[in-house]
C-alpha cells in the first residue's frame, strides 16, 4: 500500500494544491496535471459522465506516474465508494454530507475492520497487484485512505462541528455554489453571509 503524502501534509498543517477534472478523460491528462506541478487530481463523477472503466484507466495512469488521485463520488450509499478505492483511488470526496451520522456511515463504508466494514480484496489495482499479508495491508490502507466530506448546505453548516469531529474524517471540502444556493443567495460567493459561513467552517475544521 503506497503512502499518502497529501494526507500527511494536511495532517502537518501544510498546504496542498490540486485540480479537478470532469470532461478531460484522456490518460495523458494525468501526466499534464503532474507536469503542471499539482499535488493531486480529483476526478469528478458527481456531475460528469465518466464510467467505471474510464475511471479505472485514469487511476491506473495516475498511479503509474506517482500522482495522488481522489474521486468525488456520486453519493455515500451503495458500493461505489469502496469500489473506487479498490480501483486505486487514494481517497474520496463525498458531496452533500449534512450530519455526523452520515459522516460516520461514510467512514464505516470505506475503512476496513476494526475501523469500518469495507470488504477486503487483495492483489488488485489498489495494492498494485503486490501480494502481502492481509493484516499489514488493512492497517496501511486505513491509515493512507483520505476521507473528505463536502459541507455545502445550510443544514451541513449548522451541523459543521458534529461532522468534522467524526473520527476518520480527514478534510472538509466546501461546495460554494451549492452552499450559496442553499442559503438563498445563489452565486453570491463574496457576499458577507457566504464569507461568514466559510469562516465558520474553517474555524470548526481547525478546532477538530
Amino acid at each position: 500500500m503506497r503512502a499518502n503524502p497529501v494526507k500527511e501534509a494536511l495532517a502537518r498543517g501544510e498546504a496542498v494544491v490540486g485540480t479537478m477534472l470532469g470532461e478531460l478523460t484522456s490518460a495523458g491528462a494525468c501526466r499534464i496535471v503532474k507536469e503542471a506541478g499539482y499535488d493531486f487530481v480529483i476526478f469528478d463523477t458527481e456531475h460528469h459522465a465518466s464510467g467505471i472503466e474510464t475511471v479505472a484507466r485514469l487511476l491506473r495512469s495516475a498511479r503509474d506516474i506517482g500522482l495522488q488521485t481522489y474521486i468525488r463520488a456520486p453519493g455515500f450509499r451503495g458500493q461505489w465508494p469502496a469500489r473506487y478505492l479498490d480501483l486505486g483511488a487514494d481517497g474520496l470526496i463525498f458531496p452533500h454530507v449534512e450530519s455526523g451520522e452520515q459522516a460516520r456511515a461514510i467512514v464505516e463504508q470505506v475503512k476496513y475492520a476494526p475501523d469500518g466494514k469495507r470488504g477486503l480484496a487483495t492483489d488488485i489495482a489498489h495494492d498494485d497487484y503486490h501480494a502481502q499479508p492481509a493484516a499489514e495491508f488493512v492497517k496501511a490502507a486505513n491509515a493512507a485512505t483520505l476521507v473528505a466530506v463536502q459541507i455545502e448546505t445550510a443544514a451541513a453548516l449548522q451541523a459543521r462541528e458534529e461532522i468534522v469531529s467524526v473520527p476518520g474524517v480527514d478534510a472538509v471540502f466546501i461546495g460554494p455554489n451549492d452552499l450559496s444556493l442553499s442559503l438563498g443567495i445563489p452565486g453570491q460567493l463574496d457576499s458577507p453571509e457566504m464569507v461568514s459561513a466559510i469562516e465558520e467552517i474553517f474555524a470548526a475544521a481547525d478546532a477538530a
